[in-house]
């Protein structure tokens, strides 16, 4: 496992941070392909800022909120000019508030560009509130470090509210929200498989349980070991000496397996793409295998058990399929009605 890549200028790159611009990258660049070819990248500065405005304002304030309540707002120049990395990051705050909050010129952004921004800042600002949702006791003791800790990106709460944001800026904008969701699905499925490499480079604990496979993986260099990783899992640490599991047991890498069902996927919904027959069923497609994807690599992966003997992730893959299937039932069945 690769945790930390190498140094640009003394600045660590790290192998998730990578995959993931990566795979920001490609799902960008596929979805201005997209709308274009729907001819709907369509200037929606006015919509996009309205509501990047909020979330700035939002977030800034609950850093200072959290600093201030943990550690004391008499250090905060100290923290935010206290590392090469941490200037940077808070010029780069500075500069993104005077630019928000400045007047406006017209065609600043096209929806492309509008859409791959809010699934980027809303997408990372949903999966830290779930994560905060799943630590309340760890947030009352600690707020700023667990608010604003590196870690805890769920895939899902990210979605979740990424999607909310795009789908109000489409519509305050006079877009057609299943249209712009039809031109993402194909890119969002293979950035997220993109992403999880990073997962596998990092060797966070987004693996698998122990496998006599021979493409089991050692993940004993990543930034969370199977010896911390199983600590919750008795059925299987007591099947090793001591009840601990040896860093260098080999795993399931499912990034890995993510990588190549995503890319699967990706090659249905791009030969699709242009034969749905009515906007939002190849969205509703992405929903259906999306989460019958992440719903069976939740069985091989290392997630506590929270009810029905499933992970939170499966039971809102449950949800996703649920929406995906019905969804697509609707609009076949709205379309036929239309043909009738």
């Amino acid at each position: 496992m690769y945790p930390r890549l190498f140094e640009i200028g003394g600045i660590p790159v790290y192998g998730y941070g990578l995959m993931l611009a990566v795979g920001f990258i490609v799902a960008s660049s596929l979805l201005s392909a997209e709308l274009k070819r729907k001819q709907l990248n369509v200037d929606v500065t006015d919509s996009f800022v309205y509501f990047t405005k909020g979330l700035f304002v939002a977030l800034v304030v609950s850093f200072l909120a959290t600093f201030g309540f943990q550690r004391g707002l008499d250090t905060l120049l100290q923290f935010a000019f206290g590392s090469t990395l941490h200037t940077i990051v808070t010029l780069a705050v500075v500069a993104a508030g005077f630019f928000l909050f400045r007047k406006q010129a017209k065609g600043s952004f096209d929806l492309a560009n509008a859409v791959t921004l809010l699934a980027l800042t809303f997408g990372v600002v949903g999966s830290k509130t779930l994560y905060v949702l799943e630590h309340l006791t760890e947030f009352s003791q600690r707020p700023f470090d667990t608010a604003f800790s590196p870690g805890g990106l769920t895939f899902y709460g990210g979605f979740l509210l990424a999607t909310l944001a795009i789908y109000l800026t489409t519509r305050k904008a006079g877009v057609p929200f299943l249209a712009v969701a039809d031109a993402a699905s194909p890119g969002l499925i293979i950035g997220y498989g993109i992403a999880r490499i990073g997962c596998h480079l990092a060797g966070d604990g987004d693996y698998g349980f122990p496998t006599t496979l021979p493409w089991g993986t050692d993940y004993s260099r990543g930034t969370f070991p199977p010896s911390e990783a199983f600590k919750p899992f008795p059925e299987i640490t007591s099947q090793f000496p001591n009840g601990i599991v040896p860093d260098t047991t080999p795993c399931h890498p499912t990034p890995v397996y993510e990588l190549i069902l995503c890319a699967l996927i990706f090659w249905f919904l791009w030969s699709r793409r242009s034969k749905a027959t009515a906007d939002g069923k190849l969205f509703m497609m992405y929903l259906l295998f999306a989460g019958l994807e992440r719903f069976v690599i939740e069985f091989f992966r290392i997630n506590p058990r929270i009810a029905l003997g499933l992970s939170e992730a499966q039971l809102i893959a449950v949800l996703l399929v649920a929406v995906g299937a019905l969804g697509w039932y609707r609009l076949s069945k709205a379309r036929d009605s239309e043909t009738a």
